[in-house]
């Protein structure tokens, strides 16, 4: 997708904010996971065959292989709308370090979207196959089933997974229960 991925760096946040909030909000790093913890995540709407095989859809984040290799699980939090379970199944020539770049349908959504510090907590991480992204991609799209069929918004599906069920219908979805490890946004 290189040349052509749709990004959008610029959206009011000046370097010494991001350092501030970096500084502020980083998790120390554990012995467990040292990947945890901040990134700066913008939005691409490009369509197309990703850098694991499989087509742009929701839930797919490209993000620097030598940080979270392709096919690892994981949440993002503080995105808005679009907090839930991803898949790193794509890659970019601007994505180095702890950067991501969400795949979001419109280009209008991702000139709203900005470029902003999100949370990431790995779920999984991947082995950098295509055979890996496939298997995390279903494990990601069975997660947010179940969090639709109980119509939690805020695990593994996102406000965009609630809205596109519920065309037409006028049902609010439930926040995560308290006992996960997910967060409710405001807005």
């Amino acid at each position: 997708m290189g040349t052509n991925r749709f990004l959008l760096l610029g959206s009011g946040w000046s370097a010494l904010s991001v350092a501030l909030l970096l500084f502020l909000f980083s998790r120390p790093a554990t012995a467990d996971n040292e990947v945890d913890g901040l990134f700066m995540a913008t939005a691409y709407s490009v369509q197309g065959i990703t850098a694991s095989g499989q087509y742009t859809h929701r839930h797919v984040v490209a993000a620097d292989p030598s940080i979270l290799p392709i096919g690892s699980r994981i949440k993002i939090r503080h995105a808005g709308r679009y907090s839930g379970e991803y898949v790193v199944a794509d890659t970019g020539m601007k994505i180095e370090g702890r950067k991501l770049d969400l795949y979001v349908a419109s280009t209008k959504a991702c000139r709203k979207f900005g470029s902003r510090p999100v949370r990431v907590r790995v779920v999984q991480f991947g082995d950098g196959t295509h055979a890996a992204a496939k298997q995390a991609d279903r494990a990601v799209k069975e997660d947010v089933a179940k969090d639709l069929q109980k119509n939690a918004v805020g695990n593994a599906a996102t406000a965009d997974d609630w809205k596109t069920k519920s065309a037409g219908n006028n049902a609010a979805p439930q926040s995560a229960p308290p006992t996960s490890r997910a967060t409710s946004e405001p807005k």
